[in-house]
């Protein structure tokens, strides 16, 4: 039997998760603000509100909110103002609404390949380059060092409680 460990909730931790999501739409505003430079600050709005949307919607829901434990932070972020609903669980939370976060991740890659089609340019192909490297490999990576040790049994990211395999 294996004893999981949270991990330590500090500052840094807390820094690096919500340092590399703002890069991430800093640099999404700028390349979105290529393409036409109003919906820069479009993107950069939605971006914002969809994550206060997430903090209303899904972080309720999950024991690290409520035990203040959340490694992003989101808990002190919030002022944890939010209250779940009763009869509902983090797991069907999280499926049913972390839609609201997609467009913040996705259309900044869409916006530099459309640029990089109407006119290629070394610059945009670095942004879009450095857009990926933040938003699908470094904070992925940072996110998962915190699920690896999580022990929320209902969490659709990574869960750490499976069923046992049926006895024949």
């Amino acid at each position: 039997m294996t004893i999981h460990t949270l991990p330590k909730r500090n500052a840094w931790t807390i820094l690096r998760e919500n340092g590399l999501q703002l890069l991430m739409y800093l640099l999404g505003t700028v390349m979105i603000g290529l393409v036409w430079w109003p919906l820069g600050p479009v993107y950069l709005a939605y971006s914002i509100l969809s994550n206060y949307l997430y903090m209303a919607w899904i972080c309720p829901y999950c024991g690290h909110y409520a035990l203040g434990t959340c490694a992003a932070g989101f808990d002190l972020l919030s002022g944890k103002r939010f209250k779940p609903v009763p009869g509902r669980t983090f797991g069907t939370e999280f499926r049913r609404k972390s839609w609201v976060l997609y467009p913040g991740w996705f259309l900044p890659p869409v916006a530099g390949v459309y640029l990089l089609i109407v006119h290629f340019a070394w610059p945009v192909l670095a942004l879009l380059a450095v857009f990926c490297i933040v938003a699908f490999w470094l904070l992925p990576v940072d996110s998962r060092r915190h699920c690896e040790a999580c022990t929320n049994v209902d969490c659709p990211r990574y869960p750490q409680h499976k069923k046992a395999p049926a006895a024949s």
